[in-house]
């Protein structure tokens, strides 16, 4: 189930705090991640045996457990039952699932290129808020497009198809790297002096979340790598438990500093620790910089305008949807009840109890002091530039 989102109109006196940074050659120092060794890794892909598994993330911290996924079924499976979760890695699985599918095809060109574009759309349903997988099976319905303008050759499509979903995957890693180049700097120019932070996450956005280092939880990494980390607070994030379950992991196995807290405990968080910084990802952002991310995003960017603390949004291009004007546009999914109202298949409710259960929520770009991404940083009223 979907609805359409709910944001609230601009007011002048809430209003984002602190400044936008970009990164100057010379004057900025970074070392490049892109080869840098990473505890977890979320898929397994083989490009010339086009076979792919995917960490089951349902099953995390307790048990390390790869799914193998056979095509278009098993991927659209795995993202709809967020066994895999997070706009980027969404992306990459879905592109990679269709290119295994296609290794198993065997029908005319014109039979494939309908077969593209309905089981394009079969993906795309998984999670509807999540941009980059739109974009990405846009990108393949584009190169059928234009391959049934010079040719017909079925086998020659699928392997364009496969060697673009492949190259996908593999531009992701240059992608974060430039993506955390770029937020790490604007973040340590809270402090110029060099002193360390108190960074404030929500949800997953690190290796679990994408098929490299993260976008807000890899800044989180690069600043405790780079000796600008004081402490990571990471909310529980109900009601599916992304940040208790699959953040802590990860910090806990990269021997991070942090401390979890329950949701409704940001605000006393924000004055107890003298938080300097609200990271969060994005799953699509609109033109006017209305972000929808993890349900909660909204209530930490009040909270942060509240108490004067700088809230980036953490994202690469290819979660921006150049399509819309204004959050009012996103499609916000809504999870099943029982996500809410049950533990371990157990309820915690009475049976029956009424729920909602939106997955995500639109922070209102005046609410988000910079987007910061791959293509460079901006505030709210710049994200066309990026095009």
């Amino acid at each position: 189930m979907a609805a359409e989102a709910f944001v609230v109109d601009s007011n002048p006196t809430h209003t984002a705090y602190g400044r936008v940074v970009n990164f100057t050659e010379g004057e900025h120092r970074w070392e490049s991640t892109a080869e840098q060794d990473r505890a977890i890794h979320s898929i397994i892909y083989d490009h010339k045996a086009k076979t792919l598994s995917v960490l089951d993330q349902l099953k995390v911290p307790h048990e390390t457990v790869f799914i193998p996924v056979n095509g278009v079924a098993d991927a659209f499976d795995v993202i709809k039952k967020m066994q895999v979760r997070g706009a980027p890695l969404i992306a990459t699985v879905g592109t990679l699932g269709l290119g295994v599918e296609l290794a198993k095809f065997n029908g005319t060109y014109d039979e494939l290129q309908v077969f593209v574009g309905t089981q394009g759309d079969v993906l795309i349903s998984s999670r509807p808020t999540a941009i980059n997988l739109k974009n990405a099976i846009n990108d393949i319905k584009d190169i059928a497009a234009k391959d049934r303008l010079v040719s017909s050759d079925t086998n020659n499509l699928i392997t364009k198809i496969q060697d673009a979903a492949y190259q996908w995957y593999l531009n992701e890693r240059e992608e974060n790297d430039r993506l955390l180049r770029n937020s790490t700097v604007c973040v340590e120019a809270i402090k110029p002096d060099g002193g360390k932070l108190v960074v404030m996450t929500i949800c997953n956005t690190g290796s679990l979340a994408t098929s490299s280092h993260g976008t807000a939880l890899g800044v989180i990494k690069q600043l405790h790598v780079r000796g600008r980390l004081e402490l990571a607070i990471v909310l529980e994030t109900r009601p599916y438990n992304q940040g208790s379950r699959l953040t802590a992991y990860e910090l806990q196995n990269e021997k991070i500093p942090f401390v979890l807290i329950t949701d409704s405990m940001a605000a006393s968080a924000m004055n107890h620790f003298n938080v300097d910084v609200v990271l969060v990802g994005a799953d699509q952002v609109a033109l006017n910089g209305d972000t929808a991310n993890k349900v909660g995003t909204y209530m930490l960017a009040c909270l942060a305008s509240l108490h004067r603390i700088p809230f980036y949004v953490v994202t690469p291009v290819t979660s921006i949807n150049p399509r819309i004007a204004s959050g009012k546009e996103i499609v916000v999914e809504e999870r099943p009840a029982k996500e809410l109202i049950t533990f371990n298949n157990a309820l915690t409710a009475p049976e029956g109890t009424p729920v909602w259960n939106p997955a995500f929520d639109i922070t209102p770009g005046t609410l988000i002091t910079g987007i910061l991404t791959d293509k460079g940083n901006v505030d709210h009223t710049n994200v066309r530039s990026l095009f």
